[in-house]
């Protein structure tokens, strides 16, 4: 029977002597393979960078929110707008935007988004460096045409940060042979992203107690990282996030705080619920609060609050009003809240449909004087982007329907392959995706509203998982079917 020859390894091949018969190919020495295998690496990550970008790349400019402008002009220019966001993002766009172009902001999201998807991937995964590269270029293709993350990559704003900040924080919690530099930079990374975004602050530091949990637990023995390891990876992120953004408010004249706007959207949330409209009628008759003047014309919902009734501007520089409302009205009612806050985290877990920021029809009009101020090189571009002259509002819609099919679809088909109990690692991280999922519903549903754009942001994990396991079977095929021909007489 004729014997299969076997290929020479890496090793043997430097062993070579250097006559070879004529005709024979160039065989590449280790140091040479190293560095084809690093450029390969580097070209598979940069057309993954680009693959994110497409949806800008489309719309012929990074698309916008209506809150874009609000972070441009504070990143460029230290002012606070009301009501107050985190500053984090502002400085964000203000360092990558290197006061040129926007296109640098939405490109450093993606080469972050690449970064962090691809230590995933050696982790979850596995495998040589070729199968690894393909893996993430395979991962790259399918969450940027089945789900939203191109969207948010290509977006002015800092809700990409979510899905980076959970990715990061579970590599730093499971991933134990990380390396020293590769721990810095996900934490430095997992820094940025919890000072993006208000709301990222509470969501992170539930997220990590329910990792601590678990640890503390004992549920995770195959892992190499024990709980005492993880968490000053984890505390010192959000720390250092909650100081810095804390000291960029205090630089703004807005005081020493992570939240200068405090109980601002909680307040809007409880109008839209119809709770503090209830709480005033029944107290305004002994409380001489300045909302009494508007009892009858209250504000109806979150938005109308924020953006369009008086009332907010009646009670600048009043704040101790409104946190006594928002108190006495949730201590008035505390089982009606619970259950509103229940209701509102169960419709937030479902309204992930994609496009939000392309529905707000006041996106562009809002963004175009900051464009003016700070981009004004760029401001002509803006003004001709599909996105400022209506034009994506049906692309968004028949994305939007895609991606809703594929989260529902994939997360059934990973609660299957997770019943299995054959990948642990993406067994782990499904589960922490799910409650990252739960935590980010309950947080902005519970104490802002329900908007598709807060769960859409986080929503892509779950496909991200089952292309995990995809990757996993393949690897585990290829692996069996090399062992075969190996064995083979």
């Amino acid at each position: 029977m004729t014997k299969l020859r076997m290929l020479p390894t890496v090793d043997e091949q430097s062993s070579l002597p250097d006559a070879k018969p004529q005709g024979a190919r160039h065989k590449l020495r280790p140091s040479e393979n190293e560095k084809f295998a690093a450029l390969r690496t580097f070209f598979a990550a940069a057309f993954a960078a680009v693959l994110l970008l497409w949806v800008a790349f489309y719309n012929g400019f990074p698309t916008v929110f209506s809150d874009t402008g609000a972070y441009l002009l504070t990143g460029a220019f230290h002012t606070p707008l009301a009501p107050f966001r985190a500053p984090g993002y502002s400085v964000f766009t203000r360092t990558a935007g290197m006061g040129a172009s926007p296109w640098f902001i939405v490109a450093a999201q993606a080469i972050l988004a690449v970064y962090v998807l691809r230590e995933a991937c050696t982790y979850l995964i596995g495998g040589d460096r070729k199968f690894l590269d393909h893996c993430l270029l395979a991962t790259v293709c399918a969450l940027a045409m089945l789900t939203g993350l191109p969207w948010f990559v290509s977006l002015l704003m800092p809700d990409v940060f979510a899905g980076i900040l959970f990715l990061c924080a579970f590599l730093l919690a499971y991933a134990g042979e990380l390396s020293l530099v590769q721990q810095v930079l996900l934490s430095t990374i997992l820094t940025i992203s919890i000072a993006a975004h208000t709301s990222l602050f509470p969501i992170a530091a539930l997220y990590f107690a329910a990792l601590a949990i678990i640890r503390l637990a004992g549920r995770q023995t195959n892992s190499r990282l024990s709980a005492r390891m993880v968490m000053p990876w984890l505390l010192v992120p959000i720390t250092a996030a909650a100081f810095w953004t804390s000291a960029m408010n205090y630089r703004m004249g807005l005081g020493f705080g992570l939240s200068p706007s405090k109980n601002t959207f909680l307040m809007g949330r409880l109008f839209g619920d119809g709770l503090a409209p209830e709480f005033l009628r029944a107290n305004c008759p002994r409380a001489p609060f300045i909302s009494c003047q508007y009892l009858s014309n209250l504000p109806r919902s979150e938005e109308e609050f924020l953006f369009q009734h008086p009332l907010l501007q009646a009670l600048k520089g009043h704040e101790e009003e409104m946190d006594s409302i928002v108190r006495g009205t949730i201590l008035a009612y505390p089982l009606r809240f619970l259950i509103s806050s229940a209701r509102q985290t169960f419709l937030q877990f479902a309204a992930l449909r994609t496009g939000d920021e392309i529905r707000s029809n006041a996106a562009k009009d809002w963004s175009n004087g900051a464009m003016l101020h700070v981009f004004p090189g760029d401001l002509q571009a803006f003004r001709n982007s599909r996105q400022s002259r209506d034009r994506l509002f049906s692309l968004a819609d028949d994305f939007a329907a895609i991606h809703t099919v594929i989260f529902w679809i994939s997360l059934a088909a990973c609660l299957l392959l997770a019943w299995t109990r054959r990948f642990i690692r993406i067994n782990n991280i499904l589960a922490s995706a799910i409650i990252l999922l739960v935590i980010n519903a309950s947080v902005c549903g519970a104490l802002a509203g329900v908007y598709d754009r807060y769960q859409s942001r986080v929503a892509w994990l779950i496909p991200f998982c089952l292309v995990a396991y995809v990757c996993c079977l393949v690897r585990e095929r290829k692996e069996g079917v090399t062992q075969l021909d190996q064995a083979s007489p």
